[in-house]
């Protein structure tokens, strides 16, 4: 199954996302809308085992905090294809990070060779949209692990297959 961890977005910034993407095609489901920390590819049950172990013990060291997106722009490019809240990640998000990808390579998994641009996907629109500025919130005080899913159509859906709290004060 394709794995990824991410950060769930709920609440306010759920609803102004779907607003920002209204109209939009391809617009991403509320339910989907995450910020992703790793994506992990295929896994095998042992795997998501030893995974579930390694997110829960980081959970329990880890406080919540606060991630600013300060941009509704095109992603990964000024041309696009998506549209996406962007941000710099802040001291505790680039902690996170980190302590996530030594975790996940003491695992076996692959460390991601591209920079670490934190994002919330809002839309594919097949054409680069105009960029807002703004301050969006997204509290950061769980990781899910989600399975992804493609229908006949090449659309994900998303599936939390487990959640760990943060419970560090």
């Amino acid at each position: 199954m394709r794995c990824f961890i991410g950060v769930p977005v709920t609440g306010e910034l759920a609803s102004t996302s779907a607003v920002l993407a209204n109209g939009l095609p391809a617009a991403t489901p509320v339910r989907n809308l995450h910020m992703t920390l790793a994506f992990l590819g295929n896994c095998r049950p042992e795997q998501l085992e030893l995974l579930n172990s390694e997110l829960a013990q980081l959970a329990q060291q880890s406080s919540p905090f606060a991630m600013y997106f300060t941009q509704c722009e095109p992603f990964p490019a000024s041309e696009g294809p998506f549209l996406a809240l962007t941000g710099e990640p802040s001291a505790a998000l680039s902690h996170l990070h980190q302590q996530l990808n030594e975790r996940l390579a003491g695992l076996g998994f692959e460390r991601e060779s591209r920079r670490f641009r934190p994002h919330i996907t809002l839309a594919k629109p097949g054409h680069a949209q105009p960029t807002k500025t703004g301050e969006w919130l997204l509290a950061v005080d769980t990781l899910w692990l989600y399975e992804s899913q493609l229908d006949a159509n090449g659309r994900p859906t998303y599936t939390s297959l487990s959640l760990f709290p943060f419970s560090c004060p």
